[in-house]
């Protein structure tokens, strides 16, 4: 568990200290999104600490762009962004951890489906082809983030149906029990509006602009076996690439 506590023995700065504590906090969900920060003399009471600790500590939070002033308000925690790199596909959970957020997943649906036109085509299977669909949002600092849909081929890995991924990794599973290495994906990124069951469901207005993805992705023996589609409030979501020239 992360100390709050202020160290005036220590040989680091106090109002690094402060900092530390501070960005913590904002990391854990502790304060969250447009939530109202506390107050200059709020932080000088909890943590006996000087007025000039209080601002150097909150100067470096807001050139860091995690708070921000509000005329005649007061300051609040800003919406962070989070990064995904188009070169690979990063697991969830390990992006979070490796940027300190707290995360968590929820798991809507797990159940048999049947194959659709645009999956079949994807997946290069016949339309009644069974197939499992599980839908997960994604959660960073008890806030929706990203909604997931996975369709996975049902006789490839069954045992999915029967398992919870709340807590449990489903690449991990498919890899461990079915020894399925996922080798490469295809996939195209496009606007969209949010229709009103996603806006419901990553807490957005109907209408709201999302990214969303569609990856079909490729064992190692080159054969398609899991065809995804993802939501991504583009206020907590940017995505980048690597170029060269």
């Amino acid at each position: 568990m992360f100390m709050e506590i202020i160290d005036n023995t220590s040989r680091v700065q106090l109002y690094y200290q402060l900092y530390d504590i501070l960005l913590n906090k904002i990391k854990s969900g502790d304060y969250k999104p447009n939530d109202l920060f506390p107050t200059e003399n709020e932080l000088i009471d909890k943590y006996k600490v000087s007025r000039i600790t209080v601002r150097k500590a909150m100067d470096m939070l807001s050139q860091e762009g995690l708070i921000s002033k509000k005329r005649g308000i007061g300051t609040f925690v800003k919406a962070q962004k989070i990064e995904n790199n188009l070169a690979s596909i990063i697991d969830f959970n390990d992006n979070m951890k490796n940027k300190g957020y707290s995360h968590s997943t929820k798991v809507i649906t797990n159940k048999i489906v049947e194959c659709n036109n645009n999956i079949s085509e994807a997946l290069s299977i016949p339309n009644n082809t069974k197939l499992i669909n599980i839908e997960r949002l994604r959660l960073m600092q008890n806030e929706p983030i990203c909604l997931e849909s996975a369709n996975l081929i049902y006789d490839r890995c069954p045992e999915v149906l029967n398992r919870d991924f709340n807590n449990e990794s489903l690449r991990t599973f498919i890899k461990d029990n079915y020894k399925i290495i996922w080798k490469h994906a295809k996939q195209k990124i496009t606007a969209i509006n949010a229709d009103k069951r996603i806006s419901n469901i990553l807490n957005i207005k109907k209408g709201d602009p999302i990214l969303y993805i569609e990856r079909v992705s490729y064992c190692t023996d080159n054969i398609p076996l899991e065809y995804l589609e993802a939501y991504y409030r583009t206020d907590m979501y940017y995505f980048t690439v690597d170029l060269e020239y």
